[in-house]
């Protein structure tokens, strides 16, 4: 009865031990890349990308990304985490800083 004690108590530790490693992050939203901004303007610039429901505007990829904009075949679909460019330009245009991006 000991070793079926011992048994049941190491599986469970094993079993509660296991988390996420990570592999299949989530992101906050998906849409894709569909070219550059073409506007002549003080804050225009960047490049567009849309969602199902919103369509916005980034002037650079978070560090690490290797995503090429300059050489890409639009549109470009990812997955992307981002927070709001509180900037007077951002505010107006909006504009988002993307935070993590990566390839769909």
């Amino acid at each position: 009865m000991k070793s079926i004690f011992v048994f049941v108590a190491f599986l469970s530790a094993v079993l509660f031990a296991c988390k996420n490693d990570g592999l299949s992050s989530s992101f906050m939203a998906e849409g894709e890349i569909v070219g550059g901004d073409p506007r002549n303007c003080a804050c225009c610039g960047g490049w567009f990308l849309e969602t199902a429901d919103t369509t916005f505007l980034f002037d650079r990829l978070p560090d690490g990304s290797m995503i090429d904009l300059n050489n890409a075949t639009f549109p470009i679909q990812v997955k992307f985490d981002y927070k709001a460019d509180t900037s007077y330009c951002g505010v107006w245009l909006n504009k988002i800083i993307l935070t993590d991006i990566e390839l769909q």
